[in-house]
């Protein structure tokens, strides 16, 4: 990354709080750390974010801290543009007990319905931290890699997994009102903040369009449609 301003930052080692609850949760070897902007004017917000191999860490300066694991959190992804220019990206990291922790820059438009179907039972606004982007990709392959051949077995063994607007299961994708076999999934894409199934077939019994930042680990969830259906590849 050229002129890379938290660069000091990037090979700060997690101090001994933030290793503590690391090493609880067994989260592994720390990995990187990034920080907000730096200066006087941002010191009240001059949190971290600390990777490990096994999840990360999300510190601020009066003492706050929340870890998650890989293999647990689920991640809503939101970013817009303004006249074509990258604006707002953030992240929301949900453990399993339905508590939100937003970094970055804005917030995903979510209504309070949008929060109560994904389980949200409280909700934290934390700091903006630098390169959205690229902590925020990495995240989502990180919960990929630690979740989809789990994700795999529970689905050939008969479960259902809820995505957010979508249900997946063996046999086909739903939404609250329409439903498609595997086979009958074509197409996959992204278009505009939506992520659309058989976007370009005028007549499919696919689920509906639904917008991205309503859709947990949606890296996820797309390798996972690419695995199911006999027509997508990964």
């Amino acid at each position: 990354m050229a002129d890379d301003e938290i660069a000091h930052i990037r090979t700060e080692r997690p101090p001994a709080p933030v290793a503590a609850v690391a090493a609880q949760r067994g989260l592994g070897d720390w990995v990187d750390t990034f920080a907000t902007k730096q200066g006087f004017a941002w010191r009240k917000r001059d949190w971290r974010l600390y990777f490990f191999r096994g999840g990360l860490v999300v510190s601020a300066p009066d003492g706050f801290r929340a870890a998650y694991d890989w293999g647990t959190v689920r991640v809503l992804q939101y970013r817009s543009s303004v006249n074509g220019a990258p604006s707002d990206a953030c992240s929301t990291l949900i453990d399993p007990a339905g508590n939100a922790l937003n970094i970055g820059f804005g917030r995903p438009p979510l209504f309070k319905s949008d929060k109560t179907a994904l389980g949200i039972t409280s909700w934290v606004n934390g700091a903006a931290f630098l390169y959205p982007h690229l902590w925020g990709d990495h995240i989502q392959e990180c919960v990929t890699g630690a979740q989809l051949s789990g994700t795999i077995a529970r689905i050939q063994q008969g479960e259902t997994v809820n995505f957010g607007p979508y249900t997946v299961n063996r046999d086909r994708v739903s939404d609250k009102k329409y439903s498609a076999a595997w086979s009958e999934i074509v197409e996959l894409r992204l278009l505009d903040g939506d992520l659309l199934f058989n976007g370009s077939q005028r007549r499919s019994t696919a689920p509906e369009p639904a917008r991205v930042f309503q859709i947990p680990n949606l890296d996820l969830l797309m390798k996972l449609c690419c695995h199911l259906s006999p027509n997508l590849k990964g």
